[in-house]
């Protein structure tokens, strides 16, 4: 098997070397699944569990079993050495997770557990990193391609066209890449009140601009400008009894009264610089991120089934959300050239973020039209800025030829100020600036590895990861600040290569301790945060890869994770032993890959993957609207043949057209607190597709 190099720990070694459970996605596997959002690889990755709220983008992503719980992300997201999304309760961390069209992405590497002293706040559940391409400067490659593909249900047919142009502008010294990919998904879900067919239908764009420079030997610059885009006409969900739960209006079926576009808008800049000292490197690396976020969801089941509360006939109503966040970065590190006895690196971090949120449902007729006095019920606005400043180092200590000890600090500062203003029919006019909040945060990584043999290492790894705390909304009785929640991590695993590499076993086994878990709770009809309650997460994770024979390859993963709550917690109506919302108690995927040399330079290949997730609750079991979300398996496969220029390929995505759910979201009446219905988001159904690559 090929040596896989990842950068989890910022420098480049072999991911068999890290003492941490890594998962490394290569751009093959992305091509040969069809990839188009995080739903379709996360089953593939031990204990990475992916929520989607209908649409790539609307994005929730869990590990080890630590799941939002509040409005925070609790797994960080980077592109190359750069974070993306907000760290703040207010950007949309939890829901809006970067799910990017991955083209010319060269892999994902998947960190599992908490990354608080390399990568600071909100990777207490650990990380995900887009790893982009690095242009070429001795070789032009260009590539071209494009695919049709019918989905179950779909009226329409789906496709997307790519390309890609690499190489040098100055030999050896100055090089680029030019990139920029579209998809287009057909909608499959019908309306049963309003008779729209294919209502969520996604398009999706990525373009990229890289530059390098070898300035020589000793400096390295990289420029990266990336654009995404997510449009949306609808969400891929359907309207279940909050009782039987069967649909309301028949199989992959929705009934809203209101259009639900979704879109999203990434605009990420980035400069990283790297040079080489005699005695240690310098690493600078800066970005900018700008992000809108727009989404619209029906809310005639919560507000518009309430208005005979105020003496007038139910409505519809319509709920706008829209997100804009500005985030700045920089880092910079010394670190020590490898292979010395006492390796390490310290650095110093800083970002700043400007995030607009505003809402506003409105109080509509049942034939569209404004409620006079009533509509809108509310418009609110929740200007937040977020500043932090921290500083880490790490030290590795080569104490033998095969023990190393590692340890690594990192404190971190962060001040946060922020704004409450609304009005409307339903609220009194708020006009609040200026509330503050100021923390200080100190997270670590004690550990060892060692090789028991040249292919065979055994590691333990301590450490600690924090999500920020903030100011809170100005509610009597309520706190004015939230604190951090804080883990520990406790791990052990072992990372092995045997028969001449043609079997890779890795597994390891974890435990980690939660407290002052971030609440959502609610107070005169707003919701806010509190710290309350504690949770435990333990469990096993292991992949394996293993060449028979020449051309074919077996890859297993498997996961067992029990998150449950280790103390009773009135304000999500949890009780000790309760398991933690959407994670599975056992997922796992099998996938086969076999090549073959075919006649003049062709070659064939086939693959089959089979992705398998365990049932989960949508909330803690006690909590009023928690419901069994049942397991599901989906079976995917792709067969190609290729030669130096062409690739062909067919590809399936649950190909036996599997009906499962992602997730449930109940919704409840405004006025009496009742469960009108579950909207459960749908897996995608059956997928077929063909596509043609090119390269020169």
């Amino acid at each position: 098997m090929e040596e896989i190099i990842v950068t989890a720990q910022k420098r480049g070694e072999n991911i068999q070397d890290v003492p941490a459970a890594v998962s490394a996605v290569s751009s093959q596997m992305l091509h040969d699944l069809h990839a188009t959002q995080l739903t379709d690889i996360g089953a593939y990755v031990p204990a990475l569990q992916i929520d989607s709220a209908g649409s790539p983008g609307q994005t929730t992503i869990s590990m080890r079993g630590i799941a939002p719980i509040g409005r925070g992300a609790t797994v960080a997201t980077y592109i190359d050495d750069a974070p993306v999304g907000s760290s703040s309760t207010y950007g949309g961390g939890n829901a809006f997770a970067l799910d990017l069209l991955p083209y010319d992405v060269q892999r994902l590497e998947v960190l599992r557990g908490p990354q608080g002293t390399l990568y600071g706040a909100s990777s207490m559940g650990g990380l995900l990193k887009y790893v982009l391409t690095t242009p070429s400067l001795d070789t032009f490659e260009a590539r071209v391609g494009g695919d049709v593909s019918a989905v179950s249900g779909a009226s329409k047919p789906g496709g997307g066209f790519r390309g890609m142009l690499s190489g040098p502008i100055v030999g050896g010294v100055l090089g680029f890449t030019a990139s920029y990919s579209q998809q287009d998904t057909p909608g499959f879900i019908d309306n049963s009140q309003t008779g729209r067919r294919d209502e969520n239908g996604v398009k999706q764009q990525s373009a990229r601009l890289g530059l390098v420079w070898q300035a020589n030997d000793d400096l390295l610059v990289k420029l990266n400008a990336l654009y995404q885009k997510v449009d949306a006409d609808g969400d891929a969900n359907t309207a279940l009894d909050p009782n039987t739960l069967q649909p309301l209006g028949g199989s992959r079926t929705d009934n809203n009264l209101t259009d639900q576009p979704f879109n999203k808008e990434i605009q990420y800049y980035s400069l990283a610089v790297e040079y080489t000292m005699p005695w240690a490197d310098l690493i600078s690396s800066s970005s900018y991120t700008n992000t809108r976020t727009s989404q619209t969801q029906d809310a005639s089941y919560t507000y518009g089934v309430a208005f005979p509360a105020f003496g007038i006939p139910a409505g519809t109503s319509a709920y706008d959300y829209r997100l804009h966040l500005r985030k700045y970065t920089q880092e910079i590190r010394l670190q020590s050239h490898p292979g010395v006895t006492l390796e390490w690196q310290a650095g110093l971090f800083a970002t700043h973020e400007d995030s607009k949120n505003f809402q506003s449902p409105s109080a509509l007729t049942m034939d569209g039209e404004p409620i006079p006095g009533l509509d809108p019920l509310f418009t609110g606005q929740l200007p937040s800025t977020y500043t932090e400043y921290a500083g880490f180092g790490t030290v590795t200590y080569h104490a033998t030829d095969r023990l190393d000890l590692l340890a690594g600090v990192r404190y971190s500062e962060n001040h946060q100020t922020f704004g409450e203003y609304g009005s409307g029919s339903i609220i009194d006019p708020i006009s609040l600036l200026g509330q503050k909040s100021h923390e200080g945060v100190a997270t670590y990584s004690v550990g060892g590895r060692y090789h028991i043999t040249d292919k065979v290492m055994a590691y333990i790894r301590i450490a600690s990861g924090y999500q920020p705390g903030g100011p809170n909304l100005a509610i009597a009785g309520v706190a004015p600040t939230f604190a951090s929640d804080t883990l520990t991590n406790y791990e052990v695993g072992l990372k092995s290569q045997f028969l001449d590499n043609r079997v890779l076993f890795d597994i390891d086994a974890f435990y980690i301790d939660w407290n002052d878990i971030q609440l959502l709770s609610n107070g005169s009809g707003f919701n806010y945060i509190l710290n309350g309650g504690s949770a435990k997460s333990q469990g096993i994770e292991a992949n394996a890869s293993v060449r028979p024979i020449d051309g074919l390859t077996l890859d297993a993963t498997f996961s067992f994770v029990d998150s449950v709550l280790t103390e009773d917690v009135a304000a999500i109506s949890g009780l000790s032993g309760d398991r933690l919302p959407n994670v599975p108690r056992w997922s796992g995927s099998l996938r086969a890959t076999y090549s073959h040399d075919l006649a003049d330079g062709w070659m064939g290949a086939v693959g089959a993957g089979l992705r398998l997730t365990g049932d989960r609750y949508s909330d803690v079991n006690h909590a009023y609207d928690a419901r069994v979300i049942p397991g599901y398996g989906a079976l995917d496969m792709n067969v190609s043949v290729s030669n130096d220029r062409y690739t062909l390929q067919i590809f399936a995505k649950n190909l036996t057209d599997r009906h499962a759910y992602l997730s449930y979201t109940p919704l409840v009446n405004q006025a009496t607190g009742a469960l009108t219905q579950i909207e459960a988001t749908v897996l995608q159904p059956r997928t077929i597709g063909l596509s043609l690559d090119a390269k020169f």
